[in-house]
């Protein structure tokens, strides 16, 4: 019975993955219009919009974003997390992307660890390395052909997967009793006040030009559902699921990437097959209950 209680909180963090992963080439389009910090801005602000009226029935105030916590959420979560990322896919393709967001649950066991003192059992550790194991396998082929990745780009999404893991297990600490929106909006609201100033500074040394309809589509959808959506679910989830666990969700992105790859009649390699089968095993493993 109580597995199937939480069944609700597994799923929130499935659906928040599938959300995010089309977020690598939407971001890519969005940047074709605008800056990376510009882009950040605007996507949380949608975000932040969004969820203010469900916040406010919940107990956000204004007032809640001027706190150590709530700025160490904007910084490590959302916010830095965002721009990080959007720096990183300027000169990093969004198969390798995918591939580096494989290392989030080891960031995550490390950070859970010294955070939470959660227990690193060896069916954590197995699960890891199937998973990762599988990320890579499955991506293999397109590591060949990361024309315009550069080590810069690396070490920016590298960063992003780190701070996105900090935030993760740090909210889960320090929010227990915290409302799901309450805590989203508070990571919108802090995410843009950091990273507002740069963006202003983008704009006045920097060319405007008004995006294309591709890029405005793609930066309502990052905002919206990649935004707002995505992070309420995550939070969701992190309420009752272990921080390693959820860590493991994130390398299904390829396995979901192959599934929209078939619907899209796209030429699928067996070598991809085989690596979602890795990844499907290590979620499957960690997420086993014990009997």
């Amino acid at each position: 019975m109580s597995s199937i209680r939480n069944a609700k909180y597994y799923i929130a963090l499935f659906s928040a993955v599938f959300i995010w992963s089309s977020a690598f080439i939407v971001t890519k389009v969005a940047l074709t219009g605008l800056g990376p910090f510009t882009l950040s801005a605007i996507r949380i602000t949608i975000a932040f919009t969004i969820l203010l009226p469900f916040a406010l029935k919940r107990g956000f105030r204004f007032k809640n974003l001027f706190t150590r916590k709530a700025f160490l959420y904007g910084i490590f979560g959302y916010g830095g997390n965002l721009v990080l990322l959007s720096f990183g896919l300027l000169t990093c393709t969004a198969n390798i992307s995918a591939i580096i967001h494989g290392l989030f649950p080891v960031f995550m066991i490390l950070f859970g660890y010294t955070l939470l003192s959660e227990r690193i059992t060896r069916k954590k550790i197995l699960g890891i390395l199937f998973s990762v194991s599988g990320v890579v396998i499955a991506s293999i082929g397109d590591l060949s052909q990361n024309s315009g990745t550069t080590l810069l780009g690396i070490l920016l999404v590298t960063l992003s997967v780190l701070t996105w893991a900090y935030y993760s297990v740090y909210s889960k600490k320090n929010t227990a009793g915290m409302d799901t929106f309450v805590l989203s909006e508070i990571c919108f609201g802090t995410g843009f006040i950091c990273i507002l100033p740069f963006a202003i500074i983008e704009q006045l040394f920097t060319d405007f030009s008004m995006p294309g309809m591709g890029a405005i589509f793609s930066l309502f959808y990052l905002g919206i559902m990649s935004g707002a959506l995505g992070i309420v679910l995550w939070n969701f989830g992190l309420k009752k699921v272990d921080s390693t666990i959820a860590g493991i969700y994130f390398n299904l992105m390829p396995v979901i990437g192959l599934f929209l790859a078939i619907f899209a009649h796209e030429r699928i390699a067996f070598l991809q097959v085989s690596g979602c089968v890795l990844i499907l095993a290590g979620v499957f493993i960690c997420t086993k209950p014990c009997k």
